[in-house]
């Protein structure tokens, strides 16, 4: 089923006059060039981001890269500790024991990554962390990475549970697989592919951020994804979740579950109002250079007064300077570091909106990760935002047809 809704200027005078001549007035301004393109970001390999962007089965079930390979985007450091990117890794050798923590948080997921120590290396993976950790058995899930002889060696939760006897124990120097699956109150943790530890939490922890921990000795972590688990609202989409489309679109709930949205520019909104939150939604242009976008924290019932993570495609001579500005940007605010989605192709994207702190990723890679540092005011389009709104999906240019084919949202 379809719906439709759609002074007065002076002129500037000549100073000096002959007598009886009367006052001149100056010629209008010769028209100007375009100022100058900015240099292009030198330090960002399109190529190498292109070729990490994942396999589609991987981006349907919702894979990201917490890690793009080449750069700490989304990353901060707690101490001073020489993280750095060294051969698709990063790496730290040196420094006062700290973290490098994502800039989100995150709630329920799935996550696995590879890493490399050394025989006396002591760190971890922590998951749902604080920023600072006085007791690990409460403030995180602390994965510990470390000798057998440590009371809580490689696979274990640290204060919590002790890794299984079946597990082999890690060789040093040599790359190992970490997997584990936090949902809800249960935690399950993997060394390469072995299961060691399946625990049920009493702590009440339900979000946080993760940390890679540097302590003692040289670590190395490679290959970090992590799967969101939230719930779905595309596709099988229900109809009386939305509003009613607002503007100059048609908004069809197709047989499959997706929404369709065609015509020129308005809106549909999902009724129910999110905070803090990870959204994943797949996206399908089906004209040429057209310019759609995800809209969230909303002011509800207005006309799309939110934060816009952008779904445009177009690029001009290089995918770092997109013809807008680019998908997974947050439009006006900051653009994506390179256009990674392509026409003809469905577009994944991820958005975590955690209080002032914005990240996005196109195709799993991640592209924006921003604090919006405004003065706060109701609407996003003004100033800051961390209170609850809406989401609306976009259609903005004449013609334009753009398939939402799924949409699952983690509260945080």
């Amino acid at each position: 089923m379809c719906y439709v809704f759609g002074g007065y200027n002076s002129g500037g005078y000549n100073n000096q006059a002959t007598l009886g001549a009367p006052w001149v007035q100056d010629p209008k301004p010769a028209k100007t060039d375009k100022p100058a393109e900015p240099p292009l970001d030198e330090s960002v390999n399109v190529e190498a981001l292109l070729e990490s962007r994942l396999a589609t089965e991987d981006l349907d079930l919702g894979w990201i890269r917490l890690f793009d390979g080449q750069s700490l985007l989304g990353w901060k450091a707690t101490s001073e500790v020489d993280w750095k990117v060294q051969d698709g890794a990063i790496v730290a050798t040196e420094g006062k024991a700290g973290f490098l923590l994502t800039e989100v948080r995150f709630s329920d997921y799935e996550i696995e990554l590879e890493f490399l120590a050394q025989d006396k290396t002591n760190s971890g993976l922590f998951l749902r962390t604080a920023e600072s950790v006085v007791d690990p058995a409460k403030d995180c899930y602390e994965i510990n990475i470390a000798p057998q002889d440590n009371p809580f060696p490689t696979g274990s939760i640290v204060g919590r549970a002790k890794v299984t006897e079946q597990v082999t124990a890690p060789e040093a120097e040599q790359w190992h697989s970490l997997h584990a699956l936090v949902d809800q109150d249960h935690i399950q943790v993997w060394v390469n592919g072995q299961q060691a530890t399946d625990y049920k939490d009493t702590s009440g922890l339900t979000a946080g951020k993760i940390g890679l921990q540097f302590r003692e000795g040289p670590i190395k972590f490679r290959n970090i994804r992590l799967r969101p688990i939230g719930y779905s609202v595309l596709p099988k989409a229900d109809k009386s979740d939305w509003n009613e489309p607002a503007g100059e679109i048609k908004a069809t709930f197709t047989d499959t579950g997706t929404i369709m949205l065609k015509g020129g520019r308005g809106h549909i909104e999902l009724l129910q109002p999110h905070a803090n939150l990870c959204l994943q939604a797949t996206a399908l242009t089906l004209t040429q250079n057209v310019n759609s976008g995800i809209f969230f924290r909303c002011i509800p019932g207005e006309d799309m007064n939110g934060y816009e993570c952008q779904i445009h495609h177009g690029f001009k001579e290089d995918r770092r300077r997109a013809v807008d500005a680019g998908s997974g940007s947050i439009f006006r605010r900051q653009n994506a570091k390179a256009v990674l989605s392509d026409e003809d192709k469905p577009v994944h994207i991820t958005i975590v909106a955690d209080g002032p702190t914005i990240a996005t990723w196109v195709e799993g890679v991640p592209v924006v990760s921003w604090t919006d540092t405004r003065a706060p005011n109701e609407n996003p389009r003004k100033g800051l935002r961390t209170e609850a709104g809406t989401i609306m999906l976009q259609g903005h240019d004449p013609g334009s047809e753009v398939e939402f084919r799924s949409l699952l949202i983690s509260p945080l």
